[in-house]
């Protein structure tokens, strides 16, 4: 492991060296030289794909969020989509009590786990505690607790709470990596995740702004890791900071929250963004906040010295600024691999996997906005002109149906549809899995993902009125169900059972009739997902037009007995998402039995099957490569395959130079389609990335791992 290069990196930055006897995972960039079987290294790295991919072990989730002005609702909107779906998620559903504590009470912080049981503590929730042998969580931290901590809606993350304050997530990129302080983990220094800070957020906080400030001087106190960071040998950093994009209802505003670990993987560093009332707002796995006005308390927060380690380690220089105050956040702290990057197109997996998505959100929520960006513009830390944060949206005109037509999205209808062409096969299926190693590549990252756990989309109304509607698996395959912020319990058991989950098929769960119609709609999936998109959207219909009944008829008591409407409004709630669970089952075996064995079968009749129903279409039999209308008893058997391909190993001797903005020169070969490889390209940065150089247009560095001293 070779010491990283001292020396000012951009005009006007101090020149640094790494802590004494402390390994940098990196290379000098004049150090680095051809070593005997890289080539074959770089073919079995080329295993990759792309554009989506799952970040290393993360959650690789988008945020789209609405202003209270830009709302048709008159409140913000903030939604999530949990799409680490390759991994066993444990998919419950928690209510969190409202809880008083006695004087001198603390508030463990744990290192919460993605998969079952994502935590055990009795004192959390009733429904967090131990069943079978399952063990106390042990904590990293306490903190001192307060008086009072409010209700709210849990899963990996803290969703909605009591008050309305709402959150939704996203995992990034950035130049830092930390690990929390586990036993196991000698080089871990933190002791406070996302997970654990978007929870104390909800139970001390009713607006948005006292999250932010709570969340980071907490990560800043404590030190902040992500669950995503690899480990000292192999830093991810493609996963090892946080977004947080944040809704109250208190006072109506939005909150841009980022994250990342400090100097010597301790300590953090943030930075937050108030998104103006008029503009919808998308994060898609990288920061967003860009050029921050200091002196702007308003608009922005932020850690003490924020600026303090980009200028050390070069990664930005106030020299780029106009202005003594500003600092682009992103800039400086965001991840951008480097020109030798192997393989060659992670710089383009990293730039259009975020880009292409706050490109779609953006043009959907807001089209004439969306018109004036270039989709293939990317969004990487040094893209010139980059996108914005957020974008204006006419007043009043962002519908909670389109937010969730939104999640539910693969490009349709524009140059990037998923559903077309051979990959998508003859029945339009856009979803897109991995492939053997050895084949470079990249698929387009659609908003809607095969391997979603759940989505949600949490409307921010005052007067205890906010509403969580909360989708299991694929948005596109699911239905938006209401759940209220100040429920006075849980949800149906269903929704936060131990009988079953991911990894264990259970009738008693209700994440598995969304996931089986899912699964199996990609049998068919034009003519399946067409069926099921109509009944979520009747079932959909049917919940908003109920909410405001029930709200109605709660109006008329709420004043005298505020508990009595609230426990009239979750029972109602409950029900109804229990009944469309039950109809989701009779819905899944509705659909097994009418598309069996490639027909339709709509009866029980001589006349009830279409035999034809299920034809495959004319463009696909007529394609050479599928071989239907060449066939003779000579052959072709198995049609004729498009033209030879060029070797791998030729195609990366000479690749196409692509432009990337914000990479450089980066190499970017793309590979045929069919041969992408999804789920392992950030993983193979979290295998590398701290092995190689860093290379950021003026500011050329590698990301920052240092030691703690």
């Amino acid at each position: 492991l070779a010491q990283a290069p001292a020396g000012p990196k951009v005009p006007g930055a101090a020149a640094v060296s790494a802590p004494s006897g402390c390994p940098r995972f990196g290379m000098p960039r004049g150090a680095r030289r051809a070593q005997p079987g890289s080539q074959a290294r770089w073919a079995h790295w080329a295993a990759v794909g792309a554009l989506s991919v799952a970040l290393p072990g993360g959650r690789a989730c988008t945020i789209i969020a609405v202003g209270r002005e830009a709302s048709a609702l008159g409140v913000p909107m903030v939604g999530h989509s949990d799409d680490s779906g390759y991994d066993p998620n444990d998919v419950r559903l928690v209510r969190v009590p409202a809880q008083t504590w006695p004087h001198g009470s603390v508030r463990p912080l744990y290192n919460v786990l993605a998969t079952y049981p994502r935590l055990v503590d009795a004192s959390r929730s009733p429904e967090y505690a131990p069943v079978g042998d399952q063990q106390e969580s042990e904590p990293l931290a306490t903190i001192p607790q307060v008086s009072h901590t409010f209700a709210y809606w849990d899963t990996d993350y803290g969703v909605q709470n009591e008050k309305g304050l709402s959150i939704g997530e996203s995992t990034c990129t950035s130049m830092t990596v930390g690990w929390p302080a586990d036993k196991d983990k000698p080089y871990g220094y933190n002791r406070a995740g996302i997970e654990e800070l978007s929870k104390i957020a909800m139970e001390r906080c009713e607006t948005a702004r006292c999250a932010v400030q709570t969340m980071g001087d907490i990560a800043v106190d404590l030190g902040f890791f992500s669950s995503d960071s690899g480990d000292p040998a192999k830093p991810a950093y493609s996963g090892s900071s946080e977004c947080l994009t944040v809704a109250d209802a208190k006072e109506g505003e939005l909150w841009n929250f980022n994250v990342l670990t400090g100097k010597n993987n301790a300590s953090a560093i943030w930075a937050a963004q108030r998104v103006p009332p008029d503009h919808v707002a998308a994060v898609g796995n990288s920061f967003t906040i860009r050029k921050m006005n200091l002196s702007d308390s308003d608009n922005f927060l932020y850690s003490p010295d924020v600026t303090k380690l980009a200028e050390e380690k070069g990664w930005w220089s106030p020299k780029l600024e106009k202005h003594k105050d500003i600092f682009d956040f992103f800039y400086a702290y965001g991840y951008t691999p480097p020109e030798d990057v192997v393989p060659a197109n992670i710089g383009s997996v990293l730039s259009y996997y975020s880009g292409r998505r706050m490109w779609r959100v953006f043009s959907l929520l807001s089209p004439e906005e969306g018109a004036k960006l270039d989709p293939d513009l990317g969004n990487l830390p040094h893209t010139k002109d980059p996108y914005p944060a957020s974008v204006p949206a006419p007043k009043g005109s962002v519908t909670l149906e389109m937010v969730t037509h939104a999640y539910r999205d693969h490009y349709e209808g524009t140059k990037y549809d998923l559903t077309k062409g051979m990959a998508a096969g003859p029945h339009g299926n856009p979803n897109r899995g991995v492939g053997p190693p050895g084949v470079l590549g990249q698929w387009e990252r659609a908003l809607s993902m095969f391997r979603t756990s759940w989505s949600f989309v949490n409307v921010a109304k005052p007067h205890s009125r906010s509403i969580v509607w909360f989708g299991y698996d694929a948005p596109h395959g699911t239905a938006y169900l209401p759940f209220y912020g100040a429920a006075v319990t849980g949800a149906p058991e269903s929704f936060h059972s131990h009988e079953g989950g991911i990894a264990k098929f259970s009738f008693n769960v209700a994440w598995w009739p969304f996931n089986l119609i899912n699964q199996y709609a990609d049998l068919n999936f034009q003519a399946i997902n067409g069926e099921v998109r109509a009944k979520a959207a009747e079932a959909e219909a049917k919940a908003v037009k109920l909410t405001a009944d029930w709200e109605k008829q709660a109006s008329y008591f709420a004043a005298e007995a505020p508990e009595g409407a609230m426990s009239m409004l979750t029972a109602r709630s409950n029900a109804f998402a229990q009944e469309v669970v039950m109809m989701w089952w009779e819905f899944a075996f509705y659909l097994i039995t009418k598309y069996r064995g490639y027909v339709v079968t709509n009866n029980g009749t001589m006349t009830g099957v279409n035999a034809t129903g299920q034809a495959y279409p004319e463009w696909w039999l007529n394609s050479k490569d599928v071989g239907y209308t060449i066939w003779n008893k000579h052959g072709p058997f198995h049609g004729v395959p498009d033209e030879a391909k060029a070797p791998h190993a030729a195609a990366l001797a000479t690749p196409d130079r692509a432009e990337v903005p914000g990479y450089g020169s980066l190499v970017v070969p793309l590979g045929a389609a069919g041969a992408f490889l999804a789920a392992n390209a950030l993983l193979w940065l979290a295998y590398q990335a701290g092995r190689r150089h860093g290379q950021q247009e003026a500011a050329p560095d590698a990301p920052y791992t240092a030691c703690a001293a």
